[in-house]
């Protein structure tokens, strides 16, 4: 298969959907999240760094998703601005809803650490936790920016 026809098919089957664009931006979003907590918890408890790399991912994604998932409807400048700093707060308060399932999830399997009793999965633990409240709170993220925060967007 050449390459334009591989790119066609591509940019017409996966990313010709919002959905599938805000999972790639999730995917970064997490790397994004990782990183910022494997930094932080150098300085800090696992607890407050992953509260802490909520932050810088939550806002990592809302630049990727207003410029990459989600298409700008106007292009004059002033309002964007305006707009966008609107945006971003709906953006991270909708991520703090979903938030409030990633981190219930993050916590319970906390908890669970002291069950495991292979030293190397142990000592990966907190890191391994994000995973599942990570997927929960994708699907609560997608809803709400496709329907509130980025409502006023064209969408396919």
């Amino acid at each position: 298969m050449s390459t334009p026809l591989r790119n066609t098919f591509f940019s017409h089957t996966i990313l010709n959907h919002s959905a599938m664009r805000f999972a790639m931006v999730g995917a970064i979003g997490f790397l994004v999240d990782l990183s910022s907590m494997l930094l932080f918890s150098l300085w800090l408890s696992h607890t407050a760094a992953r509260g802490l790399a909520f932050w810088v991912a939550a806002s990592s994604n809302w630049w990727l998703n207003r410029h990459f998932t989600f298409a700008c409807p106007t292009n004059n400048k002033e309002s964007n601005k305006k707009a966008a700093v609107l945006q971003w707060m709906q953006f991270i308060g909708s991520s703090m809803l979903a938030f409030i399932p990633n981190w219930g999830c993050y916590v319970l399997l906390l908890t669970l650490q002291p069950l495991v009793s292979n030293p190397t999965i142990s000592l990966l633990w907190p890191y391994l936790a994000m995973i599942p409240g990570v997927l929960i709170g994708m699907i609560a993220n997608y809803l709400l920016a496709r329907f509130w925060v980025f409502s006023s967007y064209t969408f396919k």
